[in-house]
């Protein structure tokens, strides 16, 4: 039994709320005991504390209303009174509730309810002001305190959500709060500092200690009428009480002689995260989720490969590149997003979204409900009789209210913008799209002059929001729905809501990965609970869009890492022919797919103080298996070797049992009892550890055979003598940010001469080679060029079984080049060539770009043909297409993954190339470029030319492309 006298929080085990609350009333000082929750309520001063145990958590509360020309404030009314009855919710069952009337002199009256639940380890409230005449209310604030606590703790801290996903989740010692740009609604050129941060928390907040996890948990349980935020108010020493602490509902103007609040939540855990996952459960029983039946979105996106250029053509390219080599593994989505142009489908979406189900995949499209474009403005809204500038949104001022994208916000309220809104879902019902993603839904929470007077931003949202939750109900067939920049209330229109703003978004000091780490690690919570999947965004294996900035490899590891853990999405948004073999193998990894694919978020073990604090993302996110066992993921977000230490408590695991503890990026695995496990992570590292009940192999971290050897650097070379004739199957070169190295060469000496393995454009800080069975002594890591200052890179050898695709140049044609611009329009270049082998998984070319003052108007695209017996192409094997950003300036090696096998080595096959909507110019100003050779490097085929789309071809005389041949058969006698 727990001594009452010598009590504290940090002693509490369980919360006891088994049976009904109990109220007692003596004069004036009212009593509601539920479990160890205790509610003093003074109605002589109308004010209140709310207790854990005997330890104040909410101390001399009052509440308040905002009106346009006066205020109330129970702490003044003129006489009080409180009221105790039963209830029964149809949600939330049977229970009681208290409610307090606050009576003013000009004979207003602020009532406020506090609920509790039976069995429920939380409390709501709520509350409402009324008058003989209208009011007119801007705010209403149930609770409103000078001090806020959790009783005992050595590292108190506040947990902040954002307005919406524009911004960040936040962690922060109660006293100091640190920086923020905790906007709300973004207008028009939006200047966003980093300043101090205001205390103000939407939706839901936390205060808690990071070492004992007790915490406070208060927000918003119904979001119906208001937009929901909470106040929090610095503490004057380190874990001190807060200094403030409100709930209120808040955003435009409501009026009448009764003007009520949404629902509040207020509860006390042992474990806040416990309490955030309870939360979101409470909220949901108020308004219940919209519920996916299918499985977790699996697929790709084109938006961080594609952007504007998402064009038809290479859509139905990579519908044909997913069905072939991801569709067995489970990849479902071809998804268009921001950037997509239906002008760019001439034969229509229906006919788009026909030819990917024809595949077996499903479609997904992309829609900015809430948003009307300048030029759209005087257009007639069909045959409603408005023009679009009528359903716009007008401010105080009677002017539209333009948005931080240079739009113009929907006012809902106008039924022309509900014609639009249904409309548009409509048709993407009808062109037979299974997932639509809702971008920029901020922008449907925008205040001012609504049409319909009675409305406002949290309103205006809803109505947009539920009819095109409708029309997809109202379809008959499963349609995902994913929200993004969003609010993270209210909750039931969508399935799946983004965590945080775009990857290739930074801020702060942090870069876009860890910037959706923190906040998917953040809110994890809301997975399972206010959403059936959160959405982590899209994970980048090399973001080759990027040219020069594309991602190293530890980075995308890291997003890797974040994405699987993150709920619910695994969707990959990179140009997947050109994602280098070590990077796919991730997109293959079988294990990797089922943490992802199993919808569930983990949580973090521990908080640091991110974002507002500038502090890294946690390194320690676990979920649990459905076998017993647990996933942990483990990221060192410094530039510094760190080691873990992983306890039984922190995975929440019985110490002592004995665990097969599997790494699922590398393979490696083994058994060991839990005691402490420390595991070590290199600069930037990430792991991914599945503890699991059943035993398996030990497969141990294989010796890399150049331990100890030396590296020599050479004139743009470095090279690795292994002492001895060494058999292996693997290379590793880690070459240390800033990535300097360009246009590399891996090579092995045989006898007195060197032979290429393989090549590529940026190697980064961890590319993974895998080949057919060989011996060498002698490596070499050779380039033509570097950018900044060299660093010579790690040489590691292997020899165990990889994941990564084993394969090795079995025909080069390599010599002295020059450029040809000459593939725009009708204009377009071919290669031809025999092979040697019935495979091509890969192939090489020297690509480059000639812009002078604008991009080419189209993609650059690379097909793969069989040729007929005149050398003229005669079906299609393989096509793909890189849009023209960030192409370098100078000859880059591109490399391809066709994965093409069952080839015929006699017959004839080419490389084409071309851009037909981009403008030919003879000056080849604004063009693609590649590098060719008029020394006829290359005896097995020959460089022809087309002015007319391909329909007849002439021999470029003398000139080969520069380019690769791969193959996975074994090495040819000689290489040992």
């Amino acid at each position: 039994m727990i001594n009452k006298i010598g009590f504290t929080l940090a002693c509490l085990i369980t919360f006891n709320a088994a049976h009904a609350a109990e109220f007692s009333q003596q004069g004036q000082q009212v009593t509601v005991r539920h479990g160890e929750y205790k509610l003093h309520y003074d109605l002589s001063r109308g004010t209140g504390d709310l207790l854990w145990g005997n330890v104040p958590v909410i101390k001399t509360f009052r509440s308040t209303a905002q009106l346009s020309q006066a205020s109330l404030d129970s702490a003044k009314a003129v006489g009080r009174t409180a009221l105790w009855q039963k209830v029964k919710d149809p949600a939330r069952g049977e229970g009681e509730t208290l409610t307090l009337n606050n009576r003013f002199a000009d004979g207003s009256t602020l009532t406020v309810r506090f609920w509790f639940f039976n069995d429920k380890s939380w409390l709501l409230s709520d509350m409402q002001v009324s008058a003989q005449k209208n009011l007119h209310v801007t705010k209403l604030t149930p609770i409103s305190a000078s001090f806020a606590d959790i009783g005992e703790g050595g590292d108190k801290r506040i947990y902040t959500t954002p307005y919406s996903n524009n911004f960040d989740f936040g962690v922060a010692a109660v006293n100091h709060f640190g920086l923020s740009q905790n906007g709300t609604d973004r207008f028009a050129n939006p200047d966003e500092p980093m300043v101090k941060f205001n205390g103000v928390s939407h939706w839901v907040t936390a205060l808690f200690d990071n070492t004992n996890h007790h915490g406070l948990v208060a927000g918003a349980a119904s979001v119906q009428k208001w937009k929901s935020s909470q106040l929090l108010g610095e503490a004057q020493q380190a874990n001190g009480a807060l200094s403030e602490f409100a709930l209120y509902n808040w955003g435009g103007t409501q009026s009448g002689k009764q003007v009520s609040s949404d629902l509040f939540f207020i509860g006390y855990f042992n474990d806040y995260r416990d309490g955030l996952e309870s939360y979101g459960k409470a909220y949901n029983q108020g308004e219940p989720r919209l519920n996916w039946q299918g499985a977790v979105p699996v697929g790709f996106n084109a938006f961080y490969s594609h952007d504007s250029y998402g064009k038809a053509r290479d859509m139905y390219d990579i519908t044909d590149y997913v069905a072939k080599n991801l569709k067995p593994l489970g990849y479902e989505y071809i998804n268009m997003d921001g950037g997509f142009q239906p002008d760019g489908y001439p034969e229509g979406m229906k006919t788009f979204t026909d030819y990917v189900h024809k595949k077996g995949l499903k479609a997904g499209g992309y829609l900015t409900p809430f948003a009307i474009y300048e030029n759209w403005l005087d257009l007639p809204v069909d045959d409603t009789g408005y023009s679009h500038r009528d359903t716009c949104l007008h401010d105080e001022k009677g002017q539209l209210v333009k948005t931080y994208l240079g739009s113009y916000a929907l006012d809902m309220s106008h039924p022309a913008a509900q014609y639009i809104v249904r409309r548009n879902i409509k048709n993407y019902l009808a062109w037979g799209y299974d997932y639509i993603k809702l971008d920029f839904l901020d922008m449907g929470l925008y205040e001012g002059k609504h049409h319909n007077p009675a409305v406002n931003g949290i309103q205006n949202y809803r109505i947009g929001m539920k009819i095109m939750r409708d029309e997809v109900l109202a379809s008959g067939r499963p349609v995902f729905l994913n929200a993004s920049i969003a609010p993270l209330l209210p909750a039931a229109f969508t399935h799946g809501r983004r965590a945080a703003c775009d990857t290739s978004l930074g801020v702060a000091n942090y870069s876009g990965i860890e910037r959706q780490a923190f906040n998917s690690a953040a809110s994890w919570w809301s997975n399972g609970t206010l959403y059936d999947y959160n959405d982590a965004d899209m994970f980048l294996p090399e973001y080759i869009i990027q040219g020069n900035n594309r991602y190293g490899q530890l980075a995308a590891k890291r997003l890797a890492t974040t994405v699987a853990l993150g709920g619910g999405h695994w969707l990959v948004g990179d140009n997947l022919p050109f994602v280098d073999e070590d990077r796919s193998a991730w997109l293959e990894n079988k294990a990797l797919l089922k943490v992802a694919a199993d919808g569930s978020a983990a949580r973090p073990v521990s908080m640091n103080n991110f974002y507002h604090a500038g502090e890294h993302s946690p390194a320690m996110l676990v979920r649990k298996d459905d076998k017993g066992g647990v996933y942990v993921g483990l990221t060192n977000w410094q530039s510094k070797p760190q080691t873990l230490q992983l306890t039984p408590a922190s995975l929440g695991l019985k110490a002592g049992s004995k665990w097969q503890i599997t790494e699922l990026y590398s393979g490696q695995s083994w058994q060991q009892k839990l005691g402490v496990v420390s595991y070590p992570l290199a600069g930037g590292a990430t792991a991914l550890l599945h503890f699991s009940k059943q035993s398996g192999v030990t497969i141990p971290v294989p010796d890399n055979l150049a331990q100890g050897k030396t590296i020599t650097a050479g004139i743009n070379s470095y090279e690795l003598d292994l002492g001895k004739l060494t058999q292996f199957n693997q290379i590793v070169v880690k070459e240390p940010a800033p990535f300097a190295i360009r246009n590399y060469a891996l090579a092995y000496q045989e006898g007195g001469a060197w032979h290429t393995l393989t090549r590529g454009f940026i190697l980064g800080d961890k590319r993974t080679f895998s080949f057919p069975e060989m011996s060498a002594r002698r490596l070499r890591v050779q380039f033509e060029n570097h950018e900044g200052n060299l660093n010579a890179p790690e040489i590691e050898v292997y020899q165990h079984t990889t994941a990564v695709p084993a394969m090795h140049i079995v025909q080069e044609s390599i010599a002295p080049g020059s450029e040809r611009t000459d593939m725009q329009g009708e204009q377009q270049l071919m290669q031809t060539f025999t092979l040697q082998q019935p495979d091509l998984p890969k192939l090489d070319f020297w690509l480059f770009e000639r812009y002078v003052d604008a991009v080419p108007g189209d993609n650059f695209r690379i097909q793969i043909v069989l040729l007929d017996s005149k050398d003229n192409p005669a079906q299609t094997l393989f096509s793909a297409a890189l849009p023209p950003f960030n192409l370098p300036s100078s000859p880059a090696v591109y490399s391809l993954w066709p994965r093409l096998t069952g080839l015929d080595i006699h017959k004839r096959y080419a490389l084409i190339f071309c851009s037909q909507g981009s403008t030919s110019q003879p000056t080849g100003k604004n063009s693609y470029s590649l590098w060719v050779s008029t020394n006829n490097p290359y005896a097995n085929g020959e460089l022809r030319h087309s002015v007319d789309n391909g329909k007849t071809w002439q021999t470029a005389t003398n000139q080969d492309l520069l380019f690769a041949l791969y193959s996975r058969a074994p090495f040819k006698s000689g290489v040992k």
